[in-house]
């Protein structure tokens, strides 16, 4: 009984032990370090000003109570050249922070002061966020000017519904120290961001950016460690439970994490249209101008038959997608998928063209709509010259050049 007692104490040890040597690993923690901040470069939010939107201090705060015309905002404070080496941990906190905003760091540096870096932070909540600037490569040289802006949360929120008033309470830039290295891995593993294209399938941050170590290598590595510990020191007779146990630990953990930060972006959206009724929920999106232009190419094809083919060719490949989806229930799809598959257009069909000139400059779309049937009345070159402005949409009625 006492043997069994002294194995279990030894197995919780080496467990904790082992946890707690892949946390500092993932984390990236510099042994050399201190426990904490050796040196603090301490802000409050009064000691920022206002560049862009209206902002007043609030005892220790600044209180940020509009936005400027273009929808963002920018609050700065200039620095006594502060070597970015030294101070690779950025600490912030806000106060009433909204959730359709997007937040990020901007600075500027005395090697390249004309030249403005920015980086995407995670949405602050209404504690203090620490996040690791060592990862990134533009963090480097003397800072002399230290900023945050705030901007409506790209293709989600529609710029005039982004802005709400907020607090900027304060900030901080720490020297390199365990506690700050792992306060920076929980912002990475547990901050809360926007919407990607890769937010169903992604685990917290699902950006392109520098990012401290995987969530599932390190929950992985534990349940490995975990499994090693029991069976050494328990023996192999009942390996298979144990390995079930902590591989299902680790797949929960991993789990609930992905489970959360789903939770965390449906925050955006409750907020966007849970008050909201039906028939204004359709006209709530990031890309206005897109419904727009598709109300628009609806309007001049109010009489088109249902089963119409109607393909788009659009400036980028967002407004190709977006306007095929706002162009639904129409019978829509790609210009350049369909004549890329090398089949010929459907006799009739109507062709799209949005923010691009490539039917006027591309010779292999003029020698295409040679026999084409123009939908607009719009001058060709009036198109061209404008760059778009008041004619954005060109339409045809194609027809086989023979």
């Amino acid at each position: 009984m006492k043997l069994a007692g002294l194995r279990i104490a030894a197995f919780v040890v080496a467990l904790a032990a082992g946890w707690a040597a892949v946390l500092l690993w993932a984390a990236e923690v510099d042994w050399r370090a201190p426990l904490s901040p050796g040196t603090v470069l301490s802000l409050r939010g009064n000691d920022f000003r206002a560049v862009f939107g209206d902002g007043e201090a609030n005892a220790s705060r600044l209180h940020v109570s509009a936005d400027a015309e273009d929808h963002s905002a920018l609050q700065v404070t200039t620095l006594a050249y502060v070597r970015a080496g030294d101070f690779p941990l950025l600490r912030y906190r806000f106060a009433s922070f909204p959730r359709t905003l997007e937040l990020a760091l901007v600075f500027r540096t005395a090697e390249d002061p004309d030249d403005v870096q920015t980086i995407a932070l995670p949405w602050p909540g209404e504690g203090t966020t620490t996040f690791d600037l060592s990862r990134v490569e533009a963090w480097h040289g003397t800072i002399i000017e230290l900023g945050f802006s705030q901007f409506s949360t790209a293709q989600n929120v529609p710029p005039e519904l982004g802005f709400k008033p907020f607090d900027l309470v304060e900030a901080a830039l720490w020297s390199p120290s365990w506690q700050g290295d792992l306060a920076a891995l929980a912002t990475d593993w547990l901050g809360a961001w926007p919407w990607s294209q890769r937010s169903v399938h992604a685990l917290g941050r699902d950006t392109d950016s520098p990012r401290a170590r995987s969530i599932v290598v390190s929950a992985a590595l534990a349940a490995g460690l975990g499994i090693v510990s029991a069976l050494l020191l328990f023996g192999r007779r009942r390996w298979q439970p144990v390995v079930m146990v902590f591989v299902a630990l680790a797949w929960l953990l991993v789990d609930l994490r992905w489970q959360d930060g789903l939770a965390q972006r449906l925050e955006l959206t409750r907020t966007l249209y849970a008050d909201v009724e039906w028939p204004r929920r359709a006209r709530i999106v990031g890309d206005a101008d897109l419904v727009e232009a598709a109300d628009e190419i609806r309007a001049k094809l109010v009489n088109e038959p249902g089963r119409s083919r109607v393909l788009v060719m659009a400036g980028t490949g967002y407004q190709l997608l977006r306007l095929v989806w706002h162009l639904l229930p129409m019978n829509t799809g790609s210009l350049a998928y369909a004549l890329a598959s090398g089949e010929e257009l459907p006799e009739g069909c109507v062709l799209v063209f949005l923010d691009t000139d490539a039917w006027y400059r591309d010779p292999a779309l003029r020698a295409l709509l040679a026999k084409s049937q123009r939908i607009t009345s719009t001058d060709p070159h009036a198109v061209h010259a404008s760059g778009f402005e008041g004619s954005r949409i060109v339409l045809y009625r194609y027809r086989h050049a023979r």
